[in-house]
């Protein structure tokens, strides 16, 4: 013992600690050469979850179901092998890679859902994490919206109102989750900008409502 009570090491001593210690960085370089690889292969399969949730909404806006279908059904096979390429890593699931892609996938399979069948199907039903389904969720408003005025432009004024309300249904159920954005990234700004596009539909549709009411007035004098 030394004066100050530390043991000096003897020379054993001294290349155990030189062992564990290249043993310890070696095991960590090997975790982070298969953390990067998953990350490259996210990169890259991230890259076509979002193209073919784009795909899957522009076919549902121009009334193609079927080939909607086919892309969401391809956006979907996608997000598996993105999901099973991140488990392992917990740092990269959770990641604002994987969740930026996962969200994109929400936006289009909750906006499918929407249009063909009337539902929303849960974050549960999809096998995903919660963050990434409401970050799509609220990202869902802005489709609405876009619905919404295509109604308008071929007179169909009742559907326009129906997209409005789950427009504020959607709203009115993301407003009240008071996280911050390290628990729930980004979706304080989306609802700010869901709120927007909402009074700027309801408004329009108010107008184009009046419009119509003074013209049948108009006509019965």
């Amino acid at each position: 013992m030394t004066e100050a009570g530390v043991s000096v090491m003897s020379g054993a001593g001294v290349s155990d600690v030189i062992a564990d210690i290249e043993r310890s960085v070696q095991e960590a370089d090997e975790y982070l050469r298969k953390l990067d690889a998953a990350r490259e292969e996210a990169v890259k399969v991230s890259r076509d979850v979002i193209r073919y949730s784009g795909f899957s909404i522009t076919y549902l806006h121009q009334g193609d179901i079927n080939k909607a279908s086919e892309a969401l059904g391809e956006c979907e096979r996608l997000v598996r092998r993105l999901i099973e390429t991140a488990s392992p890593y917990p740092e990269l699931l959770h990641s604002g890679l994987v969740y930026n892609a996962v969200s994109e996938y929400v936006e289009a399979k909750v906006f499918f859902s929407l249009m063909t069948r009337a539902k929303v199907p849960s974050f549960k039903e999809l096998g995903i994490d919660p963050v990434p389904y409401l970050q799509g969720l609220a990202d869902v408003v802005g489709e609405l919206r876009r619905h919404a005025l295509d109604s308008v432009a071929k007179e169909n004024l009742e559907e326009a109102w129906r997209a409005l309300v789950i427009m504020e249904t959607i709203y009115n159920a993301l407003k009240g989750l008071d996280y911050p954005d390290s628990v729930l990234p980004n979706v304080r700004h989306k609802v700010d900008v869901a709120r927007a596009l909402i009074d700027n539909t309801k408004a329009l549709l108010v107008d184009i409502q009046s419009r119509e009411r003074l013209m049948k007035s108009m006509g019965k004098a």
